[in-house]
């Protein structure tokens, strides 16, 4: 009977001692910072204008892509994206990566080189770079405004511009 005695004021004593605890009241919020630079960048549509080289029997082009830099190369991302008109005047765009059996890229600073199996000339091409902000153990894993940059590559230019201009 001592030994519940002791118990029941023991927990009397820590009961009334939570209850009395609060936080105090938050402080003032500080001050906004400056707004920073838009670091995303994205190139006008661009009229692609292949030759074909009969040794690889392949279509070829050469884009100047100042935006694209070793840093980008290094750290960042770039999404690339193709618009032409239908034979019902319907204007599409498609991200390259879906097209991956017509036409390939390759990267270098202040280039692109385009190959195709195809005649694209006077299509349309738009390339986004996002610099990389933080580096992470692995690329694949890196996560921009929640995604991959696989599920980014995979999207359409509407979904990633929602995507980067969401806040959050």
């Amino acid at each position: 009977m001592k030994y519940f005695r002791s118990l029941l004021v023991v927990a009397t004593v820590i009961a009334i001692g939570m209850m009395s605890c609060s936080k105090g009241d938050a402080g003032p919020a500080g001050p906004a910072g400056p707004a920073g630079p838009d670091s995303v960048g994205y190139s006008a549509w661009i009229p692609l204008n292949f030759t074909y080289n009969t040794n690889d029997s392949l279509f070829e082009d050469t884009l100047s892509a100042p935006a694209i830099t070793s840093g980008i190369l290094d750290s960042g991302l770039i999404l690339s994206y193709i618009q032409f008109t239908d034979q019902n005047n319907v204007v599409h765009i498609q991200a390259i990566s879906s097209l991956s059996n017509l036409i390939s890229e390759d990267y270098s600073v202040g280039k692109i080189n385009i190959i195709a199996f195809i005649d694209l000339t006077q299509y349309l091409y738009r390339y986004v770079v996002i610099p990389g902000s933080l580096k992470t153990g692995n690329s694949t894993n890196t996560k921009i405004k929640g995604y991959t940059p696989t599920e980014l590559k995979a999207m359409s230019l509407e979904q990633v511009q929602q995507v980067l201009a969401n806040k959050n």
